[in-house]
């Protein structure tokens, strides 16, 4: 077992599913400012195996894959792990989010997404509690 010493009472640990290698690192830098531990997964079937190892708080899916394919992996990943679900879509219709929260997204963000948008989503997600120092933080990101 490996620990570590944190001024933050809780750790939380972020997936981070992307094809996208440029904004997974974007996100990583994001989510690191905030005293989270990010593991980045690029392939599917890696992730859901990470998820099943590691119990994430947070999932953020970030992948151009078709609707169906979206929905299984998000019921695995719902099967899965115990941490919420953030998926970031091209959403052409309302059906679509909604879908994809039937299948197990807590919620659905359509892109673009502003970096800030995403943060302040997930720390109220995860019930971070530590509202005044995520804005404290200046959040500058180029996509």
């Amino acid at each position: 077992m490996v620990t570590w010493k944190s001024d933050v009472e809780t750790v939380h640990i972020v997936l981070i599913i992307s094809d996208q290698p440029e904004t997974a690192a974007s996100w990583n830098s994001l989510f690191t400012q905030r005293n989270c531990i990010v593991l980045i997964e690029s392939q599917i079937s890696d992730a859901v195996q990470s998820a099943r190892l590691i119990d994430p708080s947070l999932v953020v899916i970030d992948v151009q894959i078709s609707k169906a394919e979206r929905a299984t992996l998000l019921k695995e990943l719902r099967a899965t792990c115990r941490g919420r679900i953030l998926t970031l879509i091209s959403a052409d219709t309302v059906d679509e989010i909604l879908e994809a929260n039937r299948s197990g997204a807590d919620e659905c963000l359509v892109k673009p997404v502003n970096p800030a948008v995403l943060v302040v989503k997930a720390m109220a997600w995860l019930g971070h509690g530590h509202r005044n120092e995520w804005f404290s933080n200046s959040i500058s990101v180029t996509l």
